[in-house]
């Protein structure tokens, strides 16, 4: 247990073994640190400095190598003293100090622009299921069946950034100070502080982003589009176009169990028929199928919806052992 000063030399010994000490505190960091009582805490403490520098942002290998400096130099000035038993453990410091600062700069030489791509959360759905994610800002993200996200387990001083693969509705906390990326492989879309819904699934035909409140920016490799409130974009990755267009739909009406379609290949309405119910549905070979479907479909079974289908677009099923057969 520390004694009177228990908070102020814990938060010393915190930025000694962090590198970011000074002289004075230095001097308070060795005299506790032969204390037994403190011992559980430096421990604690060493693994949680650990961590973070194996999480820290990149640039500061040059700040890491003045405290390599200090630390040596601190060494000397102890032996000079007769503290000569110290010097293993303040010398295991300096070489954890140096071995970071190395690290840091040959990341740099071989990849200027990134960051550490360490301790990365990663969440994934299954067929039919949703999970609700609070981010390390407090924004919030809804996961939609069959997708994954993954992000830092915090996020970096200038941006916040995420992937995504898959259906996301995304309520992003307001910070001027700081972007927030979502990185799809089909395009990046840019908030400070908004609520969208992203659809970016690799295998679909058709990926969209729809505003519901707020502002983004959706940048894709020959173009960029600002969106607005009840504004949406699709992207056709099969022939290669880009719809914008106002929707005053209910924006990720999925996360209540509504299917909603509007001009959607069937293809694309078949791949999510197939995430959501997990099932396997097959197009009868021989047959072409180009239709765009339009319909809502509020928590009904998968045979309600195909019925829907049948009635609709005079596409008509059956179901042949596990399978479900598209045919005309």
């Amino acid at each position: 247990m520390f004694m009177k000063q228990d908070e102020e030399i814990k938060e010393i010994i915190h930025r000694f073994l962090n590198g970011t000490y000074t002289l004075d505190e230095a001097r308070t960091f060795l005299e506790e640190w032969d204390n037994p009582c403190n011992k559980y805490a430096i421990d604690e403490l060493s693994s949680k400095i650990w961590d973070e520098a194996m999480s820290m942002e990149m640039g500061y290998d040059a700040q890491h190598s003045e405290y390599k400096e200090e630390a040596y130099k601190l060494i000397e000035n102890i032996e000079k003293k007769g503290k000569k038993r110290l010097r293993p453990w303040l010398a295991a410091v300096a070489s954890v100090a140096a071995t970071i600062a190395v690290f840091v700069s040959l990341f740099h030489f071989y990849n200027k622009e990134t960051t550490l791509d360490v301790n990365q959360i990663l969440v994934e759905t299954t067929f039919g299921e949703r999970k609700d994610i609070l981010l390390p800002d407090g924004s919030k993200v809804t996961l939609n069946s069959c997708s994954q996200i993954s992000y830092p387990a915090f996020f970096s001083k200038q941006t916040r950034e995420v992937k995504l693969i898959g259906e996301a509705f995304f309520d992003v906390a307001k910070d001027p100070e700081k972007q927030f990326i979502i990185t799809t492989n089909k395009f990046d879309v840019k908030v400070l502080g908004t609520a969208f819904n992203i659809r970016s699934y690799d295998e679909d035909e058709v990926s969209s982003v729809k505003v519901e409140r707020g502002k983004v920016s959706v940048d894709m490799p020959d173009a960029t589009m600002k969106l607005t409130a009840q504004e949406c974009i699709e992207v056709n990755s099969l022939h290669n176009t880009i719809k914008k267009h106002k929707d005053s739909s209910k924006t990720a009406s999925w996360k209540t169990g509504c299917l909603y379609f509007d001009s959607t290949p069937i293809k694309d309405v078949v791949r999510q028929l197939e995430r959501e119910y997990n099932c396997s549905i097959i197009f009868q070979q021989g047959q072409e199928f180009d239709n765009l479907i339009s319909g809502e479909h509020d928590n009904k079974s998968l045979e309600s919806v195909l019925q829907s289908l049948e009635y609709t677009s005079g596409i008509k099923y059956k179901k042949q052992d596990n399978d479900f057969i598209l045919y005309k």
